[in-house]
């Protein structure tokens, strides 16, 4: 116990968390008591929730760090750092704001949060004045939605989002409104959601009185997201090598005919499966996902919008080709 006190483990949070991770039960007694000062600390935050607080962020990472250690001393937890977000996030200090994100972020990895409520918090946090925090939450939305339809659908999940992301696409806060559009898109590029629903979504974007959503929405049915990015996305280390590996590889080896014939085959087995990737011109693959028979979802306007939509693109594609870029 004395070596306890003359690394003053209480005040050591990183060492404390280590030991903890090591063998929890011989440390409750140590964890409890940064348990108690981090509500205390909360209890003070709430007086003053503008003001920057060092030793809350601190104790809240460390909190979420052995979170699944003591599962049960810290159940409510993560619903308590949500409504902390959700009721504060408007006036909070912001390194404090991004410490409980990424604190939500590190719980929702180790599991101990449900996805769908994070996940909608997070696309309420989009309205923030952060680009660092929004880009942030990005970038977790899609992996997480990524990572949570990996084995199979979640369709449960991904109905009530998108339902969500219907009513955000309509918000008065018109980034938080273009990065959801932003996320939608994004997960249909990587077939990860590929539906009616999201593709329904979507077309309303193409009729916003915004115009960088409406320009996004059009973008989209284009197929021009694709086309907008750099090479290296569909040439990625995932995909396999690229043209210039191939030819890096024939180029510093031995100019032998079988190795000429290996580079042409490997060159035409490339350009099959880019091919593949490349969208149309006009992705008529979601255009005909573009309906909603019984209007349960989006309302009656989505039944007869497929005339309109076309020729919205009609135009958009020729303005494109006459002032490209």
């Amino acid at each position: 116990m004395a070596a306890r006190h003359n690394n003053k483990l209480p005040f050591n949070l990183p060492q404390l968390q280590n030991l903890i991770k090591r063998d929890p039960p011989s440390y409750t007694e140590e964890f409890l008591q940064q348990y108690r000062h981090y509500k205390s600390n909360v209890e003070i935050f709430k007086l003053q929730p503008a003001k920057p607080n060092k030793e809350l962020g601190e104790l809240v990472m460390f909190l979420a760090q052995v979170a699944h250690c003591y599962p049960k001393y810290l159940e409510d937890f993560p619903q308590q750092l949500k409504e902390l977000l959700s009721y504060c996030h408007t006036v909070l200090d912001p390194d404090l704001r991004m410490t409980f994100c990424r604190a939500l972020i590190l719980l929702r990895n180790k599991n101990l949060i449900n996805p769908t409520s994070l996940l909608e918090l997070f696309f309420e946090l989009l309205r923030c004045h952060d680009k660092f925090l929004r880009k942030t939450l990005y970038t977790h939305i899609v992996t997480d939605i990524k990572n949570v339809n990996a084995k199979h659908k979640n369709n449960k999940m991904n109905t009530m989002l998108q339902s969500f992301m219907y009513t955000m696409l309509q918000d008065s806060n018109t980034t938080a409104a273009k990065i959801s559009l932003d996320v939608m898109v994004e997960l249909y590029t990587r077939n990860i959601w590929n539906d009616a629903r999201t593709v329904n979504v979507i077309t309303l974007a193409c009729f916003s009185k915004v115009t960088k959503i409406q320009v996004a929405g059009l973008t989209f049915f284009l197929g021009k997201d694709e086309n907008g990015k750099k090479d290296s996305d569909s040439e990625s280390e995932d995909d396999g090598p690229s043209a210039r590996d191939l030819m890096v590889r024939y180029a510093t080896g031995k100019k032998t005919t079988k190795n000429k014939k290996k580079l042409e085959k490997a060159m035409r087995v490339l350009k099959k499966h880019k091919k593949k990737k490349k969208p149309e011109v006009f992705n008529f693959s979601a255009i005909h996902l573009i309906h909603d028979p019984q209007g349960k979802f989006i309302g009656f306007e989505i039944n007869h919008c497929r005339e309109e939509l076309l020729t919205y693109l009609i135009v958009f594609w020729k303005m494109s080709r006459v002032n490209p870029g």
